[in-house]
């Protein structure tokens, strides 16, 4: 059995702890309730890769979002095997400081995945496009819109994100 740690990081009221939630639990609830510090959440799931399934134990790291006085602390990212990035659609600064959130990635653990989870497509937002990142940063495995209130591609970026882990570690 593996064990790996995958860090949700964003700006605050992204839905990361939403995502989350909805991950494990498979619940979501429209109260915000900011996250102080870091919660972590495991979950045992299993993976298909190369015909065969490998079960792991994936520790998800929820570490309060970047604000303009308060950015993310990179010793929470140690350690982790892989990187949600989460934006909020409906809020265009929170889409341009994904490349930022890259960056501090990029720096502190290096040539790890990234998927970026572009949240709450429930609601109303502007088209973007993000190929530009991709290339910028070939780290990005995934790029998806999703949304915890409808259950939108949550298990899909996740199980992307465990599969491109799960492949490295063998």
């Amino acid at each position: 059995m593996f064990t790996y740690k995958i860090v949700l990081l964003g700006d605050f009221g992204t839905g990361k702890s939403s995502l989350i939630k909805r991950y494990i639990d498979n619940n979501f609830n429209e109260e915000y309730l900011s996250t102080i510090g870091v919660s972590i959440l495991n979950k045992v799931i299993d993976t298909y890769v190369n015909n065969k399934t490998y079960t792991s134990n994936t520790m998800i790291w929820d570490i309060e979002g970047k604000t303009d006085f308060k950015p993310i602390l990179s010793h929470y990212l140690n350690g982790a095997k892989g990187f949600i990035i989460v934006a909020d659609l409906t809020r265009k600064n929170t889409i341009n400081f994904i490349s930022e959130h890259l960056t501090l990635c990029e720096e502190t653990m290096p040539n790890l995945p990234i998927c970026i989870a572009l949240n709450k497509s429930d609601l109303e937002y502007e088209e973007i496009d993000l190929k530009s990142l991709k290339k910028l940063f070939p780290n990005i495995v995934f790029i998806t819109k999703t949304s915890a209130k409808d259950n939108s591609n949550i298990e899909e970026l996740f199980g992307v994100l465990s599969k491109k882990i799960v492949e490295q570690l063998l």
